[in-house]
């Protein structure tokens, strides 16, 4: 997974095979630039947490297809590698939300 952040400190999260998601103005920054960033802000804002929920939204739709893969038994190290990851970001997301909720 790489990571990167818009003009906005807005963060994003991309996983192998979703390179073509990048966009010109994002700059690519470390795991930990990363942490820093989500944890500069103490209180989560109404608008972090509807991108939160619309990228654990996407997360789902983008494991559909190696999901099914799995299932019938045609998965290839790929399908494995991105369910992987995405469920990787999802775990970050979540526990992003629950300690800015106790907080």
């Amino acid at each position: 997974m790489k990571f990167f952040k818009d003009r906005h400190n807005e963060v994003f999260v991309i996983s192998v095979g979703q390179e073509y998601l990048i966009k010109a103005d994002w700059v690519e920054i470390t795991e930990s630039e990363r942490e820093l960033i989500l944890n500069a802000s103490s209180e989560l804002t109404e608008e972090r947490i509807e991108q939160i929920k619309a990228r654990l939204d996407m997360i789902d739709f983008e494991s559909i297809r190696p999901l099914r893969a799995l299932m019938t038994q045609t998965a290839d190290l790929f399908d494995h590698k991105k369910l992987a990851a995405l469920n990787e970001e999802r775990r970050k997301l979540v526990q992003e939300m629950e300690r800015k909720h106790r907080n």
